[in-house]
Parts: structure tokens; sequence; C-alpha cells
């Protein structure tokens, strides 16, 4: 489950740097689409990792974690695909290359995110912080706390990204977003690699 956060996060920031070089407004628009679902779809991984900590394969059954997956999978791709099949021009194309959203359509992947993946991820990463009991376990939980935690505040920054049209912004976002690296690397030590003994 674990691989699939880091596998769908990056099919997303490949999408992400082939389109930024694309000068055809369907394509960009296609491949923004794209980009978008891989990257918010991966929180969902991280999600189902933390129920099987809490709650094992025993209780939160490959079923039931295929279910969740598909609901939020669902949920994320069609709406986002819905809303830009609409005749309102919910995600236009700026001058520039980038797309901007209108507010309906922040506001959908917002609250999509939000209250299928990011408040479940935060309300499950800290019950499991609080039920170890070894300062070993606590400390390395901590530093993949931490970077989900600023994964997710880099998710915001780029989600807000779209929504202004401020080029000011955008370079700040845009040197932010390398900080990625250190937010994954943290998650990787908190939860991917193994205790010392």
């Amino acid at each position: 489950m674990l691989s699939g956060f880091f596998i769908s996060v990056t099919i997303g920031n490949i999408l992400n740097m082939v389109y930024a070089v694309m000068t055809n407004n369907t394509v960009i628009l296609i491949l923004h689409f794209l980009t978008l679902f891989f990257i918010f779809f991966a929180i969902v991984f991280v999600f189902i990792v933390n129920m099987i900590i809490l709650e094992s394969t025993l209780v939160f059954s490959v079923k039931r974690q295929n279910r969740y997956i598909v609901l939020y999978g669902t949920l994320l791709f069609f709406g986002m695909l819905i809303l830009l099949l609409l005749p309102f021009d919910l995600v236009e194309i700026h001058s520039r290359g980038y797309p901007i959203w209108h507010p309906i359509f922040f506001f959908y992947v917002v609250s999509i995110i939000t209250g299928f993946a990011i408040i479940p991820l935060i309300y499950t990463n800290f019950k499991i912080y609080f039920r170890f009991e070894t300062k070993a376990l606590k400390r390395k939980w901590l530093g993949y706390l931490i970077g989900s935690l600023g994964v997710i505040t880099i998710m915001y920054l780029l989600v807000i990204n779209n929504l202004l049209v401020s080029a000011s912004y955008r370079s700040i976002i845009s040197i932010a977003g390398f900080s990625i690296v250190l937010w994954v690397s943290l998650m990787y030590y908190g939860i991917g690699s193994k205790l010392k003994s």
C-alpha cells in the first residue's frame, strides 16, 4: 500500500513535467487533470496503511480497503471530470500555459481530498503516535507524521496556486515544491525503513 503512494505521486509529477512544456491547451488540460488525479489519489494509500496499522487486515480487510480506494478514486476522478466537461470553463488555460481554477472546481477538489483523505490521515497519524509506548517507535513515527504534514501542506499550497493568478505566488510555490523531497524522505524514514535493534 505504501508503494502505491510513491508510485502515484511519481506518475503525477512526471505528467506535470510533461505538460509544463506543452503548448496545446487541450493536451495541457488533459495532462493537468491526470496530474491532479494521481497526486491527490496517492494520499488514500497512506491512509490505508494507517488503518492497517491501527486495526490490522483482519478488521480493516482487503475488501474494505479496496472499497474505500475505489470510492475515493471514483469521487475524485469522475467528479473532476464532470466539472471539466461542463460548459462553464471551470479550468482555463492562462496565456502563459498554466491552468487556472474556478472557485467551484477548487472547492470540490479541496472538499473531496480533505474529507476523504487528509482529515482521516491526520487523525490516524496522531492516534497511532499516541498508541506507541517505546521512544524509538514514537521518534520514527514522529518523522513520518511531520513528513505527511509537509506533503499535505505542499498539496494545499499547490491547489491554492491553481486558484490564484499571481506570478510571484506561483514562483514561491514552485520553489517550495522542491521541499517535497524532504517530506517524502521523512515519511520513508518513519515507516519505510527498518528500526535498528
